[in-house]
């Protein structure tokens, strides 16, 4: 199985990169640090690894690159996309970037993808939104709301494969609370997983072929409560 996976320099990315890296998958990991990257590489020097330097938020350039990997590397089987910024408390420049990022960036390489794999006859799209898809907040609803998106933008193009009667599957990732270097910021976490728990869980659902999983699957009661709560509750638990 050839991946490549978008953001994999560290947390959930890095460790997924290394679960699918020992299950034998030929993979390509991008991402804004290429040291990192190439630190994964010289861990695994008998394994098929190949690593590339892109920022998802340079959607133009990044698609180029995308192309370019795809006829370097003999084409992709599965795309993950787990590159993502967020703030506390953003400042305007803050949120903008996590728009460029969450949601410019990301539909540059997801309607890529989607291309790429109906010319190819099929595939794998895997998407990392998070459990902030749900229900925004009062602190960073920026980020939220690019994780919304992401799901939805999803959701549509699961539907638009099936209508189309095309083999392209589409997972969409919520992952709750895990321990990386973009949650440090966090206070009050809970049901914390380290990258590796997740990486296993987000592993296990792209070889089911899932449409939505949350990581770790006990947030999906989370999820399910918070689609209930009325509004003014909500401004009250915040």
């Amino acid at each position: 199985m050839k991946t490549i996976i978008i953001g994999a320099t560290s947390g959930i990315g890095r460790a997924l990169a290394e679960k699918l890296i020992m299950q034998g998958n030929e993979v390509t990991l991008t991402g804004r640090r290429l040291a990192l990257l190439e630190e994964i590489r010289n861990t695994y020097p008998d394994k098929p690894v190949h690593v590339a330097e892109m920022d998802m938020a340079d959607f133009i350039n990044a698609r180029k690159i995308m192309q370019m990997l795809a006829d370097i590397n003999g084409g992709f089987d599965q795309i993950i996309i787990n590159a993502g910024v967020g703030f506390g408390k953003a400042t305007f420049d803050e949120e903008i970037k996590t728009i460029d990022t969450n949601v410019r960036g990301f539909v540059g390489i997801a309607q890529w993808a989607y291309d790429y794999f109906k010319k190819k006859g099929g595939g794998h799209i895997v998407g990392v939104s998070s459990v902030a898809a749900v229900r925004s907040n009062p602190y960073a609803p920026e980020y939220h709301a690019s994780k919304a998106f992401v799901s939805s933008y999803m959701e549509g193009l699961r539907l638009r494969s099936a209508k189309n009667n095309l083999r392209i599957q589409v997972t969409d990732v919520r992952p709750g609370f895990v321990d990386t270097p973009m949650t440090k910021q966090n206070k009050g976490m809970f049901w914390v997983a380290t990258p590796e728990t997740a990486a296993a869980q987000i592993a296990n659902a792209i070889a089911a072929k899932k449409s939505v999983v949350y990581v770790t699957k006990r947030y999906v009661l989370l999820a399910t409560l918070m689609k209930i709560l009325p509004e003014w509750l909500l401004a009250k638990i915040f």
